[in-house]
């Protein structure tokens, strides 16, 4: 650690110094200790050293010395990428690729451990320039070095462009076959082999993404750990045999037709009591042999699910699934699952679930699903170990009812025809509800919950004549909660009229203490103190007021400290308390603490409207 820490102090300072008078001497006499001492390993510990530098800062150590030099010569990893040296001209990138190259070639014969080429198109023009800039003659060379020095990791890529960037057959071939590569990673060329079979003993990570060229992929690999494969236009079949696989990912490629879904057949042979750790299908035509592969996390999105579909798989733990096929009916029978979320896709059909049998899930998230109200309140009530539940645009369901001693999390949203919802969950944490405000009774019993309310979207010249009332009786809902979120688009949604406050003296959050509101408009003005008004006749005694503006960024809080005043509890100005034993902030001697606010935003009305009152 300290010779790697003294490496890059040589990089970032001697390399800026070089022809320029060293002002300080103590430094430079350090800086040349620490580069002696640096000279003094052995090389193989220099390259170590080299692995945890940039390739740029690689390169600067080269010029420190001739000693560094030898040891960067024979340092037998070749990374070349336009954006981090940066050379963005492709014809410039080649030539400085093929120089480079040639002068480190000799030094690493037979010994080459990592030979990575990247680029990437940074500009309108050098696109056009690709197009006139032949890479074939540069890449065909790198990979016949490659795999005639037993290079162990071989990462090309370039962009995807309309024409691809082709390999030939023969540089090619001896890579899939090779006895000491350990990754293969190539993107966005055409693989000029039909059919390849990869037989590489020692390959532990195949990626191969962005190609076209082939048909068919078979990999026989018995050190293969994970493999990658994405959006391959023309790839119909992939075969992957395995005994050390854990993790697989496959997208398939887009289709030019709406909603069309290019069909290739996926298949995964595992070893006898062998299981993956993750396997991730995107833009596929799943089949049901497909879903019963091993494994523990199981992702299936914007994927083709057959209309009946059953998934009986005893190693998954997390399974998501996103309809975007013909699928109507779902059996999950999956006993160890823990999490399971599902959603109807843009273009997927609204699908009955059966999950009875997954009695250890800890998470469950279902939109878009047929579910109805006895399914919830048999379901969630038997699920012991539940903590987090997530009900999204499920429009079958009018009353959520349930009890669930575990449950810690509730997200409730865009359910259109939810009328009531009736929940007794004593260790809730945390409710997030956004719909109707028509839905009534709302009745959460948990004494430490929080919630985030989000409202309907209204311009400041829309809010219905009936908004405030139907308001007010839905937040009443929320008044044993510690801490209220309230996002809305403007501020005219929370600012209640004056004379529906004088004829409605109770307020609805009374024993609230911190309410956040976030608009998704700047806070500024006269604006200010009478959003500000309004929430403190919803929570008359609030500790905390808290603005968020989603446009600014910006962060505003008022904390409030209240003193007892005998004479102020006997006044009623304006009748606002009359008749309550609980008084409003009116009645205290206040301190009030300004955090965030300014001229700009409103800190000066806000705090004239104060001193009205004190």
């Amino acid at each position: 650690m300290e010779a790697r820490s003294d490496a890059i102090n040589i990089c970032e300072k001697s390399i800026d110094q070089v022809g320029q008078s060293v002002e300080a001497g103590n430094e430079h006499r350090a800086v040349e200790k620490a580069r002696t001492k640096l000279e003094n390993l052995p090389l193989p510990l220099i390259h170590h050293i080299m692995d945890c530098l940039s390739p740029k800062d690689s390169n600067k150590f080269s010029i420190l010395s001739k000693t560094f030099n030898s040891s960067w010569l024979t340092y037998p990893v070749l990374h070349f990428d336009n954006i981090l040296f940066p050379i963005q001209d492709p014809h410039a990138f080649n030539a400085f690729v093929l120089r480079y190259f040639q002068h480190r070639a000799p030094h690493i014969v037979r010994c080459l451990r990592k030979l990575r080429f990247c680029y990437k198109v940074q500009l309108p023009s050098d696109f056009c320039d690709f197009h006139f800039c032949d890479f074939q003659p540069l890449v065909t060379e790198l990979l016949y070095f490659a795999s005639h020095n037993n290079c162990k990791v071989v990462d090309f890529e370039v962009d995807v462009i309309t024409l691809f960037l082709s390999i030939p057959y023969n540089a090619l071939h001896p890579m899939l076959s090779s006895e000491f590569i350990t990754t293969l990673k190539l993107s966005g060329f055409t693989l000029l082999i039909p059919d390849p079979v990869i037989k590489c003993p020692a390959l532990k990570l195949l990626s191969i993404t962005f190609c076209t060229g082939f048909q068919t992929l078979h990999v026989v690999s018995p050190s293969l750990v994970e493999v990658e494969i994405i959006r391959c236009q023309e790839l119909k079949s992939v075969i992957v045999e395995s005994d050390e696989i854990e993790c697989f990912k496959f997208v398939g490629a887009q289709s030019s037709t709406i909603n069309a879904i290019q069909p290739c057949d996926i298949s995964i042979k595992l070893a006898a009591n062998q299981c993956l750790k993750s396997m991730y299908l995107e833009n596929v035509i799943v089949s049901e042999a497909l879903l019963v592969v091993a494994t523990k996390i199981l992702h299936v999105l914007r994927s083709n699910l057959p209309k009946n579909m059953k998934i009986y798989n005893p190693n998954v733990e997390i399974l998501q699934l996103e309809n975007y096929g013909v699928m109507e009916n779902l059996v999950v029978c999956a006993p160890n699952v823990e999490c399971f979320e599902y959603s109807q896709g843009f273009w997927g059909r609204s699908c009955a679930i059966d999950i009875s049998a997954c009695v250890c899930l800890t998470l469950l998230a279902l939109e878009g699903a047929i579910i109805t109200d006895g399914w919830v309140k048999s379901l969630v009530s038997a699920l012991a170990c539940l903590e987090e539940l997530k009900i999204i645009k499920c429009d079958m369901l009018e009353k959520i009812e349930f009890k669930n001693a575990r449950l810690e999390t509730l997200v409730v949203e865009g359910c259109s025809k939810l009328k009531a919802a009736m929940v007794d969950a004593p260790n809730l944490l945390h409710f997030t509800y956004s719909g109707s405000i028509d839905i009534y009774p709302l009745l959460i019993l948990s004494t430490k919950c929080n919630a985030n309310i989000k409202l309907k979207h209204y311009s400041p010249h829309s809010v219905p004549d009936d908004w405030f009332p139907r308001l007010s009786r839905f937040l009443s809902c929320f008044d044993h909660f510690n801490v209220i979120t309230i996002s809305c688009v403007s501020t005219s949604a929370l600012i209640f009229p004056r004379e529906f406050v004088l004829t409605n003296m109770v307020s609805p959050l009374h024993d609230v203490k911190h309410v956040i509101v976030k608009v998704g408009e700047i806070l500024m003005g006269r604006a200010v103190p009478s959003l500000v008004e309004s929430l403190l006749w919803l929570t008359p005694k609030p500790d905390i007021l808290t603005l968020e503006s989603s446009v600014t960024g910006k962060k505003n809080t008022i904390k409030f400290q209240y003193q007892w005043n005998g004479r102020k509890m006997d006044e009623e100005e304006d009748n606002c308390c009359f008749g309550l034993l609980i008084k409003c902030w009116r009645h205290y001697d206040l301190n009030i603490e300004y955090e965030g606010f300014d001229d700009n935003n409103g800190g000066d009305q806000l705090r004239e409207f104060f001193a009205s009152y004190l």
